[in-house]
């Protein structure tokens, strides 16, 4: 060999190089962020906003299973949360945009969320029982345009399940 290295041979290596450089992105894939917490009271930080599951009661007269979550946005720009924000899945039921689920806030007369602030939302799953139809996955969705970063809880019934022993018996 000669060890001359022609602009040709330069430009082909080159344009190679790039190929197989984009090609090796390609192979890593969109696999986002989804931590995933197994009871009432843990806590998710999923694009800088803290999302924490405060609360699961099974309303029984109503048949709503009902989720306090407590979101904190540490983002600079305001974090806008809907009904399109969550989703309520178990064994052949599924709960997201549609007349299944409902959310409200009673600590939020507009739906933005600014930067520091924390607000309590109030989801609700119409005729789920958490105790019987389980598991129950309750995802939120920080930012609905990165989809693949969210939030999860899988609740097994016996998490769910009240304490029936009182301590004052005791």
């Amino acid at each position: 060999m000669t060890g001359e290295f022609s602009r040709r041979s330069f430009l082909k290596y080159t344009a190679l190089t790039a190929v197989a450089v984009a090609g090796s992105s390609l192979l890593t894939g969109c696999s986002g962020y989804a931590p995933v917490q197994h009871a009432p009271g843990t806590s998710n930080v999923v694009l800088k906003v803290v999302s924490t599951l405060d609360r699961v009661e099974y309303k029984e007269d109503d048949n709503i299973t009902l989720f306090r979550v407590v979101v904190t946005n540490g983002r600079n720009n305001a974090l806008e949360v809907t009904k399109a924000n969550f989703a309520v899945k178990a064994e052949g039921y599924l709960a997201d945009q549609n007349d299944k689920l409902q959310v409200t806030s009673p600590d939020a007369l507009s739906y933005q969320v600014k930067q520091g602030e924390t607000v309590t939302y109030h989801v609700m799953a119409k005729g789920l029982n958490a105790l019987t139809d389980g598991p129950v996955t309750l995802t939120f969705y920080p930012d609905l345009q990165y989809p693949e970063f969210n939030a999860n809880w899988e609740l097994a019934a016996e998490v769910l399940e009240p304490d029936l022993s009182d301590p004052s018996t005791t």
